[in-house]
């Protein structure tokens, strides 16, 4: 992205930093003689009070990334659910709807400039708060505020959205002045390295903090189970080590979560997932056809569930325009822990470790059954595809297992009655028959047409 730093962060906090800005309407509406400045000034945001209006438009950049209908929102939660078949579109290309080439499986720079920019702005707010808080906090204040911490986690998250949503990265190179310059083409793993050192970050400023109150308990947990997830991605392109992901996984209690949430407040701030496949108006997606349909059918597994009510049968992991979106679990962290044991073939582990979810939901799900380890394998894609159902997660799941070999068959797929048994049991499409979907959202045409860098 080549926006410049303080107008990009100053619209994020202008739409973000609520607390702030309120205290300043409220003192305008006083003086009926004074008028609208405009944007805030730049050195506003340098004062204490600015600071954690900083942090939630932070926040609220990267709900927008995963997905938001503001006019900097994107859909890389939708879109990439669509492409992943873990939903599956209704027909509707309209407003809230699906664009007929992600209905086909792709996701085309033609259509993903969005997506890119809003993905990008996550990572740009987060990362200049940081650099903000260094530059006006007096030293040993940066070192040890949870304000600092919570800036860090969301740079963490934003560019982990990045990592394992898109093919490529583009990261401005900073000058030593501090200004940016445009970057170049480089891998997603660069996001996925940068999010490790933003979540050690995290943890590194709110363990410094010595608060051990609720909110700062559950700061740690997120840092850790973030670094975990990165460590896990990495690791499956071997440029990470499984037994520091599983260091981090093991410090994160089974219950422990962390969300991100959304506003009824406006359309702009709904979860867009939810709003799009709401009765009124839209029912832009549905279940019907996919894995997760047969699933919930046979097993109702409450993970996956859906809506049978009425006849879309749309999901109902989302039942609100506020529902929060999960961006770290324990429960992810013991799957990441079982993935582990699979890569050293230790699939006694792998088993106990899918099993201990399994055996707390309502109604209680079976264990896993497999006798071989390409079996075993198959069986942790497919409790990653519903454990991490419509998370953002799925689409950089399948890529670094496709891309490095991993054994096993993951589910995802559309399914079709073709005995006329009364039973959608056959796979007739999947992620790579009969033609090839796209595994990750392409560089945006935006930055492709004003990136100089870049052929």
């Amino acid at each position: 992205m080549r926006t410049h730093p303080d107008s990009a962060f100053r619209k994020v906090i202008a739409r973000g930093g609520g607390s702030f800005l309120c205290a300043v309407f409220l003192v305008a509406a006083c003086d009926t003689s004074v008028t609208n400045p405009g944007l805030i000034p730049d050195e506003a945001l340098d004062r204490p009070e600015a600071w954690p209006a900083i942090v939630i438009g932070a926040r609220r950049a990267l709900a927008d990334a995963i997905g938001s209908a503001s006019g900097t929102g994107g859909q890389l939660l939708y879109w990439g659910a669509a492409v992943s078949y873990e939903i599956n579109p209704a027909g509707s290309t309209g407003s809230f709807g699906i664009p007929p080439d992600v209905q086909g499986g792709l996701l085309l720079e033609t259509t993903t400039s969005a997506d890119w920019s809003s993905s990008n702005q996550a990572r740009f707010v987060a990362e200049v708060a940081v650099r903000r808080f260094q530059r006006v906090m007096p030293d040993t204040l940066f070192a040890k505020s949870t304000l600092v911490a919570q800036a860090y986690l969301y740079a963490g998250f934003a560019n982990r959205l990045l990592g394992e949503n898109f093919c490529q990265s583009v990261i401005p190179v900073q000058n030593p002045d501090g200004s940016l310059s445009p970057g170049f083409l480089g891998p997603s793993t660069l996001y996925l390295q940068r999010a490790e050192t933003a979540f050690t970050n995290a943890l590194a400023t709110a363990t410094a903090s010595g608060k051990t109150d609720t909110a700062t308990t559950s700061l740690k947990r997120a840092a850790l189970a973030g670094r975990a997830s990165v460590r896990a991605d990495l690791a499956t392109y071997g440029q990470a080590n499984w037994s520091d992901a599983t260091a981090d996984a093991a410090l994160v209690p089974d219950t422990a979560k962390f969300l991100i949430p959304y506003s009824s407040q406006n359309t702009d701030q709904y979860n867009y997932l939810y709003w799009a496949r709401a009765g009124t108006p839209y029912r832009a997606h549905t279940e019907w056809g996919t894995f997760y349909e047969l699933y919930y059918r046979a097993t109702r597994d409450p993970r996956v569930k859906w809506d049978s009510t009425v006849p879309c049968w749309p999901e109902a992991k989302y039942t609100a325009t506020t529902a929060p979106v999960r961006l770290a679990s324990g429960w992810e962290m013991r799957l990441l822990e079982a993935e582990a044991a699979l890569v050293g073939g230790d699939t006694a582990t792998a088993r106990a470790k899918m099993d201990l979810r399994r055996a707390t939901l309502t109604p209680v799900q079976p264990g896993v059954t497999f006798t071989n380890v390409t079996e075993a394998w198959t069986a942790l894609k497919t409790e990653r595809a519903l454990e991490l159902w419509l998370e953002a997660r799925r689409l950089g799941d399948l890529r670094r297992w496709l891309d490095n070999a991993v054994p096993g068959d993951p589910p995802d797929g559309l399914y079709r009655d073709t005995n006329s048994d009364g039973v959608n049991d056959a796979r007739v499409e999947t992620m790579t028959t009969p033609v090839a979907r796209s595994q990750c959202f392409a560089v945006g045409r935006n930055e492709r047409e004003t990136n100089p860098n870049i052929p």
